[in-house]
């Protein structure tokens, strides 16, 4: 990035440069967010946004786009020699986030909390223990997965899973 700030100068100066570099991070977290409206319809969501109504040759128009217009940003940057902020968040701590506030809510499910909502029976107080029971395991299964000792094989990992 140049500082140059003279008259007629071609440069940006570095408030000009980080304003252009939010810019593109946010025009490509928009794209991202497209890509995932087209993959919605097919990621096995239990609870679908969108109605799929993008015909297979749409959505690899829409792709071809997508790469075209992310291929553009990078151009930009690079034409004006700004440089692009480096991934800092692993995405096993990004997962280990998402699973925290999946425990958050799921715990939200017990009876004594559920009791603000009205009258709960002895038999939906058992049967709300279970059901916090059995998502708390599942989260739990997937937050040790991820805590494992990450030399050992793919295949192992997966069959503990199971």
């Amino acid at each position: 990035m140049n500082d140059s700030t003279g008259e007629g100068s071609r440069s940006l100066n570095e408030h000009q440069a980080r304003r252009i570099r939010n810019t593109c991070e946010y025009i490509d977290r928009l794209l991202t967010d497209i890509e995932n409206i087209l993959s919605d319809s097919v990621s096995g969501a239990a609870f679908p946004r969108y109605i799929p109504d993008i015909t297979p040759a749409q959505q690899q128009t829409i792709e071809d786009s997508l790469a075209r217009l992310r291929a553009r940003l990078v151009g930009i940057l690079d034409d004006q020699g700004i440089t692009r902020c480096q991934p800092t968040i692993p995405a096993s701590r990004a997962i280990k986030c998402s699973l925290g506030a999946i425990d958050i809510a799921v715990e939200e499910l017990k009876p004594k909390y559920m009791k603000g909502y009205g009258d709960l029976g002895e038999g939906m107080a058992t049967e709300l223990y279970g059901i916090v029971g059995g998502l708390h395991g599942l989260t739990g299964e997937l937050n040790r997965y991820l805590g494992a000792d990450r030399g050992e094989d793919l295949a192992s990992r997966l069959h503990r899973l199971e």
